[in-house]
């Protein structure tokens, strides 16, 4: 298996991402009670996007430092532990999301009155989605992550 920290993660926070989105597709799916697939479809995709680039994120923390070049005093207000994970960092891609989903579901909505998808689940995909690498290292001790990621590593 590889090293959390010295790999870039992308199979197992793909997969964990997807999960997120259809779990928030499900929410907004139910909450809004929708009758076509088209609807589905056209409302969804932002979310699958935004749950995988923000568990990408918050899974691969010292790589996304790493691009940006930080001073750092900077680095060391966000906490990034021996594992790669940063409180700080994942409490701001919770409340991005967060606001992402309160925003864009005022705007859009199936009968053009923004979602009504309840706040508890907003709050669930916001949290699963920001702290995604507190729990994500739980998968990859399953044989068939580990399988995953020694067939396809993603060495820094």
């Amino acid at each position: 298996m590889a090293d959390p920290v010295s790999s870039l993660n992308i199979i197992i926070p793909v997969i964990v991402g997807i999960a997120i989105g259809i779990l928030e597709a499900f929410f907004v799916y139910e909450d809004e009670n929708m009758v076509s697939g088209k609807q589905f479809l056209g409302d969804m995709w932002h979310g699958f996007l935004f749950a995988l680039l923000g568990v990408l994120i918050a899974t691969n923390v010292p790589f996304v430092l790493s691009l940006i070049q930080l001073p750092a005093t900077v680095e060391s207000i966000l906490f990034v532990d021996e594992m790669g994970r940063s409180i700080v960092i994942s409490v701001l891609i919770t409340i991005f999301m967060l606001t992402k989903m309160v925003a864009s579901h005022a705007v859009k909505g199936v009968r053009g009155q923004g979602f009504k998808e309840k706040f508890w689940h907003k709050l669930v995909v916001a949290v699963a989605v920001g702290f995604s690498p507190y729990y994500i290292f739980l998968l990859y001790d399953i044989p068939f992550f580990v399988e995953l990621q020694e067939t396809f590593p993603f060495p820094l």
